[in-house]
């Protein structure tokens, strides 16, 4: 048994499924909680940080801050760690894409009508229906915007899962009982592959990380592939070109770096 990625609507009780699986399963739960511990004495969170750790508010649209931009690359990287363990659950923060290309991942999805969520939300958080509807319906299109900014993919659509489960009408035993059969399958055991592509995302994750609390630079892409680092984005001047080449050839495990970073003043104003 391998990875499973866990995304959901507010109130399809996508936690609490996470938490059955990972107690059924003996796998290692990566939520927000984790997250905030793995983080803690590393940065100062302020109110937007937590926004993003709890995957609501505009926090999540908003990356134009270099603060938010060295936060979510520390989020991706401590997560990507997580995974690469190989048994773990991971728990919304665009995951299952972030992951969409290493075979073996199963990738699940919770939903429910949304007056049965609205009553959860109301109940868990002690707030009228009305409101608990409302927030609901906001802080999913919240979601869906941030996944089709960050990956330009559909959050909502069932074709980027392999699994999507109907709350509203399954059991949490029901569904976690569900889940981990399919996961018990040869084709969602990890394997040589799939252990090489995450640890080529690491490595881009950890170069990530380093360029963007040294460097201002915007539309940051990076992929890894057996060491080789490939560098994308735009920079202010030629200066920071260059010492971004350098910044990723200082990252451990990186044994060349091919750069296209551009040189783009006016494009640094627009881009995240």
């Amino acid at each position: 048994m391998g990875i499973i990625t866990i995304s959901g609507e507010v109130g399809s009780q996508r936690n609490a499924l996470a938490q059955e699986i990972c107690a059924r399963g003996r796998l290692e739960l990566v939520d927000r909680h984790t997250l905030m511990e793995a983080v803690q004495g590393l940065v100062d969170l302020s109110r937007d940080e937590h926004q993003l750790l709890a995957e609501q508010g505009p926090a999540m649209l908003d990356l134009s801050s270099r603060r938010r931009r060295v936060f979510t690359a520390l989020l991706e990287l401590v997560m990507l760690q997580y995974a690469q363990t190989g048994q773990a659950v991971v728990v919304g923060r665009g995951a299952n894409f972030l992951l969409r290309l290493v075979p073996g991942v199963l990738r699940v999805r919770t939903v429910a009508p949304l007056d049965l969520r609205a009553q959860r939300l109301a109940a868990e958080q002690n707030m009228d229906l009305e409101r608990a509807r409302q927030l609901a319906t906001v802080v999913d299109q919240q979601r869906r915007t941030y996944v089709a900014h960050l990956f330009g993919a559909d959050w909502a659509s069932p074709l980027n899962y392999d699994l999507v489960l109907n709350m509203g009408r399954l059991s949490l035993e029901q569904a976690a009982l569900t889940v981990l059969d399919l996961a018990s399958h040869d084709d969602f055991e990890p394997s040589a592959e799939s252990r090489r592509l995450i640890e080529g995302l690491v490595l881009a994750a950890r170069a990530r990380r380093h360029l963007v609390e040294e460097l201002d630079i915007h539309a940051l892409e990076i992929d890894a592939v057996d060491g080789v680092l490939s560098l994308a984005g735009y920079v202010a001047s030629y200066e920071e070109a260059k010492r971004a080449r350098a910044l990723a050839e200082e990252v451990q495990g990186v044994e060349r770096v091919e750069s296209a970073i551009e040189v783009s003043p006016t494009l640094m104003k627009f881009l995240p």
